[in-house]
């Protein structure tokens, strides 16, 4: 059962993956998306080391029960631990990045643009030489 359900949890970050990637088709360059796609993406990530260790723990020694109901129930806990770090670790990376752009769009100084020349100027600038 648990076996099972672990992988089912899997399957739901796989899907959510696939779902924002698809709805990224329609919706290009909507940032939510990209970080929504790489929250899920690091959710499946945390989630095969997660189900390593509950299924094959380092040891050899099965230290779970796969039968019990209540260690289903602490696994489902433990995917929703695991997505609420991916939402904050990807929530963190965006934040740092935005200010750290901010911080150096404030050091530069506005860029001016001097007159361009018209064309008129251009060919007597050309007859001169």
């Amino acid at each position: 059962m648990l076996d099972l359900h672990v992988h089912q949890l899997l399957l739901y970050a796989v899907f959510g993956g696939a779902a924002t990637t698809f709805l990224e088709v329609f919706h290009r360059g909507n940032i939510l998306l990209e970080l929504l796609r790489a929250s899920f993406c690091l959710l499946q990530g945390s989630w095969f080391w997660q189900m390593a260790f509950v299924l094959y723990p380092p040891s050899g020694v099965a230290e779970w029960d796969l039968q019990d109901h209540s260690n289903m129930m602490f696994i489902t806990l433990c995917f929703c631990w695991h997505y609420a770090f991916s939402l904050l670790t990807v929530t963190a990376a965006y934040c740092s990045v935005c200010w750290v752009v901010r911080s150096r769009l404030k050091r530069i100084p506005p860029m001016e643009m001097g007159l361009l020349k018209t064309t008129d100027k251009e060919e007597e600038s050309e007859d001169e030489i």
